[in-house]
Parts: C-alpha cells; sequence; structure tokens
C-alpha cells in the first residue's frame, strides 16, 4: 500500500508540475526557484574542485620536497645512530632507502650579505634519490667538488643574498659553539666554515626561502656532532605502500622516536587548507538554502492553486499523508532537476578549464608555478552536494505541506 501510495503521490506531483498553471506568475516562481538551485549548486562544485586542484597542487609541491617518511627524536634535537635501529630498516621490503640528516639554523653571508637558513647536511647520493635534483633552476645538483664541500640553494634565499653561482666567493656559514662556556670573546662563539654553492632549486614551496643542503660531514663538522642525527628520512620503494608499512615501521622503532609521513610533516598546512574548503562549502551551502527557501513560496501558490483538486482528492477518500506526499514530490523534482542541471554545468565549467586553461593567474609570466586555476574534479564532492540539495529542498517542501491545512480547507 505504501508503495501505490508513493507511486500515486509521484504521478500526480509529476503532472502538477509540468502541466500548464492558471497564473503565469506560478511558472515564473518555479523557474526562479530552480534556476536559483541551479547557479548554487553549479558554483560550489566548481569552487570546490578548483580548492581540490590548489591542494593537488601543495601536494604535488611538499611531496617533491619532503621524504615519504621522516622519523624524529621524542626528547631533544638530535640522537645516536649506534643506537638507532638503522638495519632493521634497511631489510624491510617497501623501503627502499634510509637517509641520515642533520639540519638546524645557521647564519651564512656572501659578499657582505647576512641571511638566516636551515642547513640540511645530507649524503652525496640524497639529492638524486629523492628526486630534488629535478627542481634544479641553475648550476650543479652536487654536494662536493674537488676543491671543497657544495651547497644547493632555494631560489628565494639566494636571491635574497644576490647569490653569482660564476663567481669564486664562497658561502660562510656560521654556528654557535655548543659547547662554549666563556662567552667573554663573542668572536670565538661561532664555528666558521666555508661552502661552495653549486646550484639553486626551486620547489615553489616556503622551503626555497630557508634551506640549503651541504654534505652530511660538513653539517656534522659545523655543529660539533659526531655520530648524531636530526632526523632519519625513509624513501619507499612505492608510495602506495604507506599503510602497510606504517605499522612495520613503528613496530621497528618500538615507541622510542616520532614517526611522521608526508602530510603529518605539513599538518597545519593540510588542516588549514581543510578548514577553508569546509568554510567554502558551508557557506555556499548556505546561498543554497536561500535559494532553496523559494520552494516554500511556490509550492504555497500550487497549494492554493489546486485547492478545489485537493477537495476532489479528499472527496475521493484520499488521505492528508497523499496529498502532502504529493506536493513533497513535486518540490523533491524541482530541486532535483534543478541540482542536476547545475552539477552538469558545473561539470561541463570544470572540464573546460581543465582541458583549455580558460581562468589564468596573474598576467600568464612565470611568476606562478602554473599560470591558470588548477581544477580537480572529485566525485565525491557531486554526492555532497547533490545530497545537500535533496536535504535542502526536503526542509523547505515540508515547510508549506506540514501547514497545509491552513492555506486549504480540510474536507475528511
Amino acid at each position: 500500500m505504501k508503495s501505490n501510495s508513493f507511486q500515486t503521490a509521484r504521478f500526480i506531483g509529476l503532472r502538477y508540475l509540468f502541466s500548464p498553471k492558471k497564473h503565469h506568475a506560478i511558472n515564473v516562481i518555479s523557474i526562479i526557484s530552480m534556476i536559483g538551485i541551479m547557479v548554487s549548486s553549479a558554483a560550489l562544485i566548481i569552487v570546490l574542485s578548483v580548492f581540490n586542484g590548489m591542494e593537488g597542487l601543495v601536494r604535488s609541491s611538499f611531496n617533491s620536497f619532503n621524504p615519504d617518511y621522516q622519523i624524529l627524536p621524542k626528547e631533544g634535537k638530535v640522537f645516536a645512530t649506534d643506537t638507532f635501529p638503522m638495519a632493521e630498516l634497511q631489510k624491510l621490503k617497501s623501503v627502499q632507502e634510509v637517509f641520515e640528516v642533520v639540519s638546524d639554523m645557521t647564519l651564512m653571508t656572501y659578499n657582505e650579505k647576512q641571511l638566516l637558513v636551515s642547513v640540511k647536511g645530507v649524503s652525496p647520493d640524497y639529492l638524486h634519490s629523492t628526486g630534488i635534483d629535478s627542481l634544479l633552476i641553475d648550476g650543479n645538483a652536487t654536494l662536493q667538488y674537488s676543491e671543497g664541500p657544495a651547497a644547493v640553494m632555494g631560489a628565494i634565499a639566494a636571491g635574497n643574498i644576490q647569490l653569482n653561482l660564476h663567481s669564486p666567493e664562497q658561502l660562510k656559514v656560521y654556528y654557535p659553539k655548543r659547547l662554549l662556556k666563556n662567552l667573554a670573546d663573542p668572536s670565538k662563539a661561532f664555528n666558521i666554515d666555508y661552502v661552495i654553492p653549486a646550484g639553486v632549486f626551486a620547489s615553489y614551496t616556503e622551503y626555497d626561502e630557508k634551506y640549503v643542503f651541504v654534505p652530511l660531514d660538513f653539517a656534522r663538522s659545523i655543529m660539533n656532532y659526531e655520530n648524531e642525527v636530526t632526523s632519519i628520512e625513509l624513501k619507499l620503494k612505492n608510495p602506495k605502500d604507506y599503510a602497510k608499512i606504517s605499522t612495520s615501521i613503528e613496530k621497528v622503532l618500538g615507541g622510542n622516536y616520532i614517526l611522521k609521513d608526508k602530510y603529518q610533516q605539513e599538518e597545519s598546512l593540510y588542516k588549514t587548507m581543510k578548514s577553508e574548503k569546509l568554510m567554502v562549502f558551508v557557506i555556499l551551502a548556505f546561498i543554497l538554502v536561500v535559494a532553496g527557501f523559494n520552494m516554500i513560496g511556490t509550492l504555497s501558490m500550487l497549494i492554493i492553486e489546486k485547492k478545489d483538486d485537493l477537495s476532489v482528492l479528499y472527496a475521493m477518500g484520499a488521505r492528508k499523508s497523499l496529498v502532502r506526499k504529493i506536493f513533497l514530490v513535486q518540490g523533491g523534482f524541482i530541486s532535483l532537476l534543478g541540482g542536476l542541471a547545475g552539477l552538469l554545468i558545473g561539470l561541463l565549467v570544470c572540464f573546460l578549464q581543465m582541458k583549455f586553461h580558460i581562468v589564468g593567474l596573474g598576467d600568464g609570466s612565470s611568476g606562478y608555478l602554473i599560470n591558470y586555476y588548477p581544477v580537480q574534479i572529485e566525485w565525491l564532492d557531486f554526492a555532497f552536494v547533490l545530497l545537500t540539495i535533496l536535504i535542502i529542498s526536503l526542509i523547505t517542501s515540508y515547510i508549506p505541506v506540514r501547514y497545509m491545512k491552513n492555506i486549504v480547507v480540510d474536507k475528511k
């Protein structure tokens, strides 16, 4: 019986929806309601897809710089490698390489210009193994010349000190002596060493402003470390093994160290991006709610127009529940048609932007990582938007239907 009742309500509701109205204003209001939902849903999909594209762009930029996994000490800045389970990690099938890293802030000078940077001491094959060499925009991706240790510097940092790779001038590195107790002579408070500028990289992230790669031995020497490291970095054979390998690594570490994957290394950034996307969704959903409230006026006028038909239905034995279902179905179809049209429009706009890069960034110069707004379609967004439309339409349709007895005289 319930199934037959719904089929009857659907049949009559669709007839009411597409049949000519006595009052032309009702047609206009219905179309306006549908257009409002269509525009709002299209805007929601387009904006969410742009956010997805921006997030994907940031992830690809950071992922080319950050290691697959980073192991940090639970206490202090460093830990000794002689007590670290290095061999056990290297035996894991999913682990391709294990890198020792010594990193800290230092003062660098070049041609009387000073700069605070984060020196990252790594092994000679680190740049090639991790793909940092693919980010190189000038010079060579090497950390060792026959003349001495070399450095590869971020593009912004290199610009701040006006680095010239063709000049014989070397980078002068200052690091405070950790074991110095007598500060009577400030000139002896720093370890000082020189490194040859070899190359400049650009990751289009904040690392371009503060990171300089140097040989691991050079970093240990200037920071007065012997076998200590500030972190251990892991490169996986297959990045898709995150879920599987994480448990294995944690088991090897035994809870004595902090393990971070690519996203945990930039946790605050990704949380901010997720929060921004959520807030945009909520704001545009409110606009969708406003558009959906046109349904109240539309259905109220339809109920008034069809009051004679409703009297006939009541006289034929129709129950209140059937009549309410008729207008709920009608409101649902208006919202559904507008929502589906909006989703199709949003999908078309996103496809055109992905294919032809219609909307650009800036003036098209090379100052950006890409010269157009990135767009990434995620079908889950479509499902959420459609679900939001259906919920809003159900609520806004129920309000006039719930108080229908105040509009139409109920004939039992």
